[in-house]
């Protein structure tokens, strides 16, 4: 029986049948784990919101509606002094409303009316009543008036909500009690400025956060636009906490949104939400310990773990059983694959007898070997330009015509060669010849040139983009410099003579759709040609159009060990050129002085 991969990987995949089980597995518990933090974000928002909403109505219907009434009582003109006094004395009835003040500008004092049982409390605890109870006159004017100049506008303790000012807590350590002071402009009596105020007993506010289910599993907060907490009695900056820089700001820009953030508090991963009272300059932070809020999706994850290596174990064992048969042909194919990409094209699988799927890919993969090298071959035999232009192709591949560039044409020329050839033997011309073109060709790709041809002793190279023009004529010096270098080395003496030109071009393919070269045409080409062919040994001939067009004509420079040598551009006479009307002007290249080396890069 033929045991082809796909009944191998069939019989293989029986014993791993566990492995669904435990993904499975994974994302149950993911999806349990999902659940679980939309239903702490949810009692996050929930708790703030629920704390948020009962402050905000504590403060309008417990403390503002009385307060307002009483505003309304002052400033009713159908009301005697004794009358009024006798409706503010009513503050008894109003647990959380501990002293009411109202103070008139230019006023020696102001009348306070006070709780008797809040009052006994600091009589008891031998605390002056009046100086807890009372507000100067100078400190409602300034938190009226907002004076930046003020002492209490050192810190931002105010909080003005529809024009009704609140002070920021206050702590009695006698009596472990924070008060919160209210201030309401009053109407001018007798033409002067009056305002009522009251100090309000925040106990009940901080009992319902204590007593608050949430509390038993995590924690609140109530923050103040400092970063401070509102009830610690140390008045402990948590700007250090991230959540608490967030809302901060948030609060100092008064921004009230609602939202849920993690954060780390030492070691501890916590999540929060927050949300803001709309009376308060406060937030509201309802945090818990993200390990505490995730225990049971913890061990639902120390089960999944154990099922899946238990799975592992039972995989690993069908695993060592078919190894040799299945994995070494594919290592084998990998790492002919590495060497293959490493330029190794000689390498070849060595194809099996079994005939299955493996097999065919190992023929298929001595088949694409055997592609990649005839291509790397006809590679060297044509130029980038042609390479570029068959990736860019479409699946129908390259069509005739061309299309217009602007781009530099080098032509390079070995002077004296049919005299050279005829004196020497063929193999020694073409010895000569690769010698030559070789490191024309390797100065031409480092100024980024591209060889468009090799025509018998001429060479012909494209510079395109930025620095074209720069590029060519230091390469031209280059090419001066690297073949003196040469004959030194050679029992030749060969010198050339190059032409460089400038302009619009055509760049395609041309000839038959059955043989065709991708190669350049165009006037400009022509101007190069003829330029080279009136260049002598060891002379660059530079086009008017290219002389015109360089911008660093003045600074250029090849390197020669720690030197620079500098090439110099000079104007030459007019030309007769095959081909045009009129004489052309020429530009010659000449290799200066050596200087000492300065900050150029090769290019």
């Amino acid at each position: 029986m033929k045991l082809t991969l796909r009944k191998k990987l069939l019989f293989f995949s029986v014993i791993l049948a566990l492995i669904p089980l435990c993904i499975a597995g994974r994302f149950m518990i993911r999806i349990t784990q999902d659940e679980v933090k939309s239903f702490l974000n949810d009692e996050l928002l929930v708790t703030a919101g629920q704390i948020a909403q009962e402050i905000d109505g504590i403060y309008t219907h417990s403390w503002l509606a009385p307060l307002l009434m009483m505003k309304r009582v002052v400033e009713n003109d159908d009301l005697g002094s004794s009358e009024k006094m006798s409706i503010l004395t009513g503050i008894g009835d109003v647990s959380d409303i501990v002293s009411l003040q109202i103070s008139v500008e230019g006023a020696s004092r102001p009348t306070l009316i006070t709780q008797d049982r809040f009052t006994s409390r600091l009589s008891e605890a031998k605390v002056d009543s009046a100086a807890v109870l009372t507000l100067a006159p100078e400190q409602i004017r300034a938190i009226q008036e907002q004076d930046p100049n003020s002492d209490i506008h050192s810190r931002p303790l105010i909080w003005e909500h529809n024009g009704i000012f609140n002070k920021e807590p206050e702590y009695i350590p006698e009596i472990d009690c924070w008060l919160f002071s209210i201030i309401i402009p009053l109407k001018d009596i007798a033409g002067r400025k009056a305002a009522l105020s009251a100090k309000i007993s925040l106990e009940r506010i901080r009992k319902k956060i204590e007593d608050h289910p949430f509390s038993k599993t995590g924690n609140i907060m109530l923050i103040n636009s400092r970063g401070e907490a509102i009830f610690d009695r140390n008045h402990e900056d948590l700007s250090d906490y991230e959540i608490v820089r967030i809302t901060k700001d948030l609060l100092n820009a008064k921004v009230g949104t609602t939202g849920v953030a993690p954060y780390t508090r030492g070691r501890e991963e916590m999540l929060a939400g927050y949300t803001f009272p709309s009376n308060f300059g406060w937030v509201v932070i309802v945090e818990k310990d993200v390990r505490k809020a995730y225990l049971a999706v913890s061990k639902m994850v120390s089960s999944l773990f154990m099922l899946a290596l238990i799975g592992l174990v039972i995989a690993v064992a069908g695993a060592v059983m078919f190894a040799n048969r299945i994995s070494r042909p594919i290592l084998e194919i990998g790492r002919v694959a590495q060497q293959v990409g490493e330029g190794e094209l000689d390498v070849r699988v060595n194809i099996r007898k079994s005939q299955d799927e493996i097999s065919k890919l190992g023929e298929q993969i001595n088949q694409m070997i055997d592609g990649l090298n005839e291509r790397f071959q006809l590679q060297k035999f044509v130029s980038d330009q042609t390479m570029e232009a068959i990736k860019q192709a479409d699946i129908g591949g390259i069509c005739l015509g061309g299309e217009r560039k602007t781009a530099t044409v080098l032509f390079s020329d070995i002077r004296g060669f049919t005299a050279f050839s005829e004196k020497h033997e063929p193999e020694t011309v073409i010895k000569m010849l690769n010698t030559y073109l070789r490191e024309q060709a390797q100065i031409v790709h480092k100024y980024n040139g591209d060889i468009d041809k090799y025509v018998g002793d001429e060479l012909v190279a494209v510079f395109q983009e930025k620095d074209m023009i720069r590029n060519a004529v230091l390469c031209a010096a280059e090419i001066h410099r690297e073949i003196d270098r040469l004959n030194k080395k050679q029992p030749w003496d060969i010198r050339v003579g190059i032409g460089i030109n400038t302009g619009e071009m055509i760049m395609g393919a041309m000839g038959s759709e059955d043989r065709m070269d991708y190669t350049i045409l165009g006037d400009n080409v022509n101007l190069a040609a003829r330029l080279c062919s009136h260049a002598g040994p060891e002379e660059t001939i530079l086009s008017e159009k290219s002389y015109n067009k360089i911008h660093d004509r003045d600074n250029l420079h090849i390197r020669k060990g720690d030197k620079e040598i500098r090439v110099v551009i000079k104007k030459g006479e007019k030309i007769e050129v095959k081909g045009k009307s009129k004489r052309v002007r020429i530009y010659r290249v000449f290799l200066g002085k050596k200087i000492k080396a300065q900050v150029f890069s090769d290019p």
